[in-house]
């Protein structure tokens, strides 16, 4: 009689998972750049009468945001967004006070800017890498079906042979009953894999469709990307004009403050949306590779039982033989596969991280420390005495925005980090069932290759026929305990994640939950730039 193994799967503790927070051999989660700009509070030693010029990148079109008399001339060719950016000039005013007055405009745009690249990159973590609610359920309930299944043809199979054992006279047609259970749940085990891998491949041209293909998306983001840094550029050397006049020196300081948390902002924009992204593709390259190998591993389990059922029906144990074959790669694969995609998610990551690097270059390195600290300075300087409080209403209110931006940032980064080191275990215990269903199926593959391939098993002799049936009872008994395990393994993955999951939502700790609140936020801190005189 013919057993199966699986390896199990599934269910994380959220709707959102990153690839680390997938547990199982298959995690079909279920239930979840310019570099800063320096800025100076000090006039430059001689500015000319009329005008300063700053280099501003060529290949994005900036964004028109004041009049032509603060902008006298800004000729930027549109182009596609490459890494190189040659220089052109754009004429700035050298009054002190228009100066001022446009750098609060720039601040608000630059805001704006910067809170439709946050938007972007929470709606990209929501579209890419889609995880169903039911995912985990689904997948591991027509697991649990195959393993039953599996397991109902095993305990028929292991007592018809093992009330044989002292002549080995089995009745074949009953044997015949028990390869056929194995073999319709092995079917159903790779049509479940099969369905899941095309469900993620339709949710990808879905994401694809709304703008979030690797290319478009990298795309978005260098264009929000070099918006951003044109107006700090601009806002830089405006910037040094207001700090000519000895009047508003010290409103330089403050704006000079403020242009570093903006920089701050955008490189940890920019770095969020890296971190979005690469997990995002490591996460579906990691299932759809693991949908791939269940649905190998399965089939070749399915011809397995197909093989085996045929040397009793008829009566030809070379195909005893080609059954093992099937087994011993089904569970070679059944062992091996969680591991080799976990590098292949690795190398895909990897991949990504250099494909986006052009785009997020320049803020590597940056920390949500810095942001911190620059927060904290800009706020020190507007409550000081030093400037007077109605020339800073303006910076003061953006400050308070600043502050929950740089929670916001630190959150997530905590988040994160708690997420892997979960996963980590998880995917520790799940290797290591995958390692002993596997082997389990292995050793089932080897027992049925012992009769198979041995010529001496081949005649109807009684000690042929009692041997076969000693061997081929063991490779029942090494089964059935692999298929009881799968089903006490999917259940326990899905139960415990389903309870996570519940204490996520009454928590509103959900990754939706998470996200649609800061989307909520952003909206607000949108209404509140825009009001900001």
């Amino acid at each position: 009689m013919v057993m199966q193994s699986n390896a199990v799967v599934f269910a994380a503790s959220n709707d959102l998972p990153s690839l680390e927070m997938s547990p199982s051999s298959l995690l079909a989660a279920a239930n979840i750049a310019s570099p800063s700009i320096p800025l100076s509070s000090n006039a430059p030693e001689s500015l000319p009468t009329d005008a300063v010029s700053i280099p501003v990148p060529r290949d994005i079109q900036p964004q028109k945001l004041a009049s032509d008399e603060t902008l006298a001339s800004a000729s930027l060719p549109l182009g596609n967004t490459s890494d190189a950016k040659p220089a052109l000039t754009a004429t700035i005013t050298s009054d002190p006070n228009e100066a001022m007055r446009r750098i609060d405009e720039l601040t608000r745009q630059i805001l704006l800017k910067e809170i439709e690249l946050e938007r972007f990159n929470l709606h990209y973590k929501l579209e890419v890498a889609k995880q169903g609610r039911w995912k985990g359920w689904r997948y591991g309930g027509l697991q649990i079906v195959n393993n039953s299944l599996n397991m109902a043809g095993g305990i028929v199979g292991t007592a018809e042979r093992g009330s044989h054992l002292e002549n080995g006279k089995i009745h074949t047609s009953v044997q015949e009953n028990a390869c056929t259970l194995s073999q319709v749940g092995a079917w159903i085990g790779a049509g479940a894999a099969l369905v899941e891998l095309g469900i993620n491949e339709y949710h990808e041209l879905e994401a694809h469709k709304h703008g979030f293909s690797p290319h478009a998306s990298r795309e978005k983001v260098n264009g929000l990307r070099a918006d951003i840094d044109t107006m700090l550029a601009e806002r830089t050397a405006l910037t040094a004009v207001e700090a000519g006049s000895s009047s508003l020196n010290a409103h330089s300081t403050v704006d000079a403050a403020e242009g570093k948390v903006l920089a701050d902002l955008r490189d940890q924009g920019l770095l969020e949306f890296e971190r979005f992204h690469i997990s995002a593709r490591k996460l579906l390259a990691f299932q759809q590779s693991q949908y791939c190998f269940d649905f190998c591993k399965y089939t070749l389990n399915a011809l397995g039982s197909e093989f085996a059922f045929l040397s009793l029906h008829k009566h030809r144990r070379t195909w005893n033989g080609k059954a093992g074959v099937m087994y011993l790669t089904a569970g070679g694969i059944t062992m091996f596969g969680p591991i080799v995609s976990r590098y292949i998610a690795k190398g895909v990551g990897e991949a990504h991280r250099h494909y986006v690097h052009g785009s997020v270059a320049e803020a590597e390195g940056a920390e949500v420390a810095t942001l911190e600290k620059d927060q904290a300075m800009l706020t020190q300087l507007v409550r000081g005495n030093t400037v007077a409080p109605d020339t800073v209403r303006a910076p003061l209110d953006r400050a308070a925005l600043y502050a929950d931006q740089s929670k916001t940032f630190q959150d997530e980064l905590g988040s994160a980090s708690k997420t892997r080191n979960k996963a980590k275990l998880a995917a520790t215990q799940n290797i290591g069932a995958g390692l002993y269903v596997g082997a389990s199926k292995v050793a089932q593959g080897v027992e049925f290759s012992v009769v198979g391939f041995n010529s001496n098993y081949y005649s109807q002799t009684a000690r042929a026929t009692r041997v076969t049936n000693y061997h081929l009872f063991s490779a029942s008994i090494i089964g059935l305990q692999a298929s009881a395990f799968s089903i006490l393994d999917t259940l326990r993955i899905n139960v415990q994640g389903e309870i996570n999951r519940r204490k996520l939502v009454k928590s509103g700790m959900l990754p939706q939950q998470l996200i649609a609140s800061r989307l909520a936020q952003l909206d607000a801190m949108e209404k509140r730039v825009r009001a900001i005189p």
